[in-house]
């Protein structure tokens, strides 16, 4: 939910809209409390990466190559997502990328529980993470439109620029200091678990207005 949205730059779109107007829709309420747990997931990932960096390779540098292995594939691959997300079901896309980063957080759990993780193996898995985001974020940013009326898109915007950084940069990164405390693999396991949670929203949801692809105008 970015600012891609015609209603969402509307002037005074939020004062006119409570903050919580947009939950009054169960599929949208449904599919926030998934991205919700999710996001604080994705806290929690990210200490735990930046952990496991630093236990393998305790250089400045591991953290870097970690981080490039996991952004050079999302922004690869966002222009693809984007492309699928307007002539596919953008729930099946959601769900698939759920499914791909919880495959992939847990093999980090299992390898890190095993103590057989590698370094090459926490860049390659994180690439993967990379790709499933994605998918899952423009497809994500597309059906909100779909779930909610014009008026309220721009409290959901207000509602999501509001419980994100909460979630990703203050609670879940809390929790996953805590988890990693006790060991890094459980934190692993506890985010993939947050996607189970994401994908069981997806497949929660309802919407009683059917998929419809964009087509592509002719410009002859």
């Amino acid at each position: 939910m970015q600012h891609s949205h015609e209603a969402l730059d509307r002037p005074g779109g939020f004062s006119q809209a409570g903050l919580l107007l947009p939950l009054r829709h169960r599929d949208f309420r449904v599919l926030w409390a998934g991205m919700a747990v999710s996001l604080l997931g994705d806290g929690i990932f990210l200490i735990a990466v930046a952990w496991e960096s630093y236990a393998l390779w305790n250089t400045p540098a591991a953290l870097s190559i970690v981080g490039i292995g996991m952004t050079v594939p999302t922004v690869v691959f966002l222009l693809i997502g984007g492309v699928l997300s307007d002539r596919h079901d953008r729930r099946l896309l959601m769900l698939g990328a759920d499914v791909l980063r919880a495959g992939a957080v847990a093999c980090l759990a299992v390898l890190v529980f095993a103590g057989a993780l590698r370094l090459w193996e926490l860049v390659a898995l994180v690439a993967v993470y990379g790709v499933g985001t994605a998918f899952f974020t423009p497809a994500f940013e597309a059906i909100i439109p779909d779930l909610l009326p014009a008026g309220d898109l721009a409290a959901a915007n207000s509602l999501d620029q509001f419980v994100r950084p909460i979630a990703l940069r203050l609670a879940g990164p809390l929790l996953g200091g805590m988890l990693v405390a006790v060991g890094a693999g459980l934190a692993f396991a506890v985010d993939a678990a947050s996607f189970g949670a994401s994908a069981l929203a997806v497949l929660a949801m309802r919407s009683p207005r059917p998929f419809e692809p964009t087509t592509a105008v002719s410009l002859r």
